[in-house]
């Protein structure tokens, strides 16, 4: 009787601690959904500040665009301008030439420079008083039409010196701005693909986020129903064990003393199966980590497949196969799955990670030896990489 209500008490104790590591399990799920709501709102809110401002960058593409066409207008509008005063200055240029050359004959005919003598000359060899009057109509129109020359071409040699210089000038001033116009349409061109980059990496890591919470409800829910199963196999076997007492008197002693080494073995079993089902198989999970990386499979954002995987996709493949463990699809979901450690305590099949402790932006698999398996980058493949002063990670932690 005193056995077999022994026994009823150990079946009952060990269905209670089934049924608190459910409730447990059950808490750390929920504790799990609410950490992860908390990072999606901050990611929402992160990524309308990037939208905000991805909005302000593209208003001022449109802006600069604009501007960068009406000052290549006014270029084209110069350069219309330069072809003018190019046929203005040939003619002008042209026109000097000629009376250069009149100016020259002139001087030679009348011997202009301040010898009046070959003029007086002229006049005083008149035959008469009409034919002087005519010389001297006929010098003076000459030396008229030689000072009217002269100063039209002073004019016009200073007004093509004057529209070359404020050409020259407009032509430089409308390069800078063109320049000015056309470097900052390109630094704009660059902040809007790092906005792009940016919302599109806060999109995955809520997308990941969000798997994550499902898979944290599943879990909520398993350890639910656990909980409750429990709770109903330890009220069955209560009973069912009360009866056997009843009936059972007689055979007390051996049966009894049978049961009591039947329940302690199903209770060392239980023990045993709880070690074993929370230890995990790290030389499995390094096995699995090198030999992933001799296959060239590449680095492709949110990839979580042979395909290929980012960092944390390559991380939770490789425990979900070699350890039937699921860590989360990002690297701080994969956070709350580990002992935080130092990095110089870390063993085989541990992860690293990089970044501080909540906020950590890349994670790999610890092989030993100072070497860890990655997914590292766009335009490398999954490899075996080894710290180094520019390349260690920050902390390490022990899945859990």
């Amino acid at each position: 009787m005193k056995i077999n209500n022994k026994i009823a008490k150990v079946m009952m104790m060990t269905a209670t601690l089934i049924g608190m590591t459910a409730v447990a399990e059950q808490a750390n799920a929920s504790d799990s959904i609410t950490d992860l709501t908390s990072t999606i709102t901050k990611l929402n809110s992160k990524s309308t500040e990037v939208t905000a401002k991805l909005a302000t960058i593209n208003d001022e593409i449109d802006s600069t665009k604009a501007e960068v066409k009406s000052a290549k207008d006014d270029a084209a509008k110069l350069e219309s301008d330069q072809y003018k005063l190019g046929k203005k200055i040939s003619r002008l240029n042209v026109e000097i030439t000629q009376r250069d050359s009149q100016l020259s004959d002139q001087t030679r005919a009348l011997q202009v420079n301040g010898n009046t003598s070959s003029m007086v000359e002229f006049v005083s060899d008149s035959k008469s008083v009409v034919d002087a009057f005519k010389r001297v109509g006929t010098v003076t129109t000459l030396v008229g039409a030689g000072q009217k020359a002269a100063k039209q071409q002073k004019v016009d040699k200073a007004e093509v010196k004057a529209d070359k210089v404020e050409l020259d000038k407009k032509a430089i001033a409308q390069e800078k701005t063109v320049k000015e116009y056309t470097n900052k349409q390109a630094e704009l061109a660059v902040k809007q693909a790092s906005a792009n980059t940016l919302k599109a990496q806060i999109d995955t890591k809520k997308s990941d986020a969000q798997s994550s919470i499902d898979d944290a409800k599943a879990a909520e829910k398993a350890a639910a129903a656990k909980a409750t199963e429990a709770a109903s196999s330890s009220n069955s076997d209560a009973t069912s064990n009360k009866e056997t007492s009843d009936s059972s008197v007689a055979s007390a002693p051996s049966a009894n003393n049978s049961s009591a080494d039947t329940s302690s073995k199903k209770t060392s079993n239980t023990s045993s199966s709880s070690v074993d089902s929370s230890s995990l198989d790290t030389s499995s999970i390094t096995a699995l980590a090198r030999s992933l990386t001799t296959k060239g499979i590449p680095y492709r954002w949110g990839g979580k497949a042979l395909d290929g995987f980012d960092c944390s996709g390559f991380t939770s493949y490789v425990y979900a196969h070699a350890a039937g463990k699921s860590i989360g699809g990002y690297t701080v979901a994969q956070e709350g799955q580990v002992s935080y450690e130092s990095v110089s305590q870390a063993q085989p099949g541990d992860l690293l990670f990089w970044g501080s402790k909540g906020s950590s932006y890349h994670v790999a698999i610890y092989l030993g030896g100072s070497q860890f398996a990655e997914a590292p980058t766009e335009g490398q493949n999954v490899k075996i990489s080894t710290m180094s002063a520019y390349w260690k990670p920050d902390f390490a932690g022990r899945v859990k």
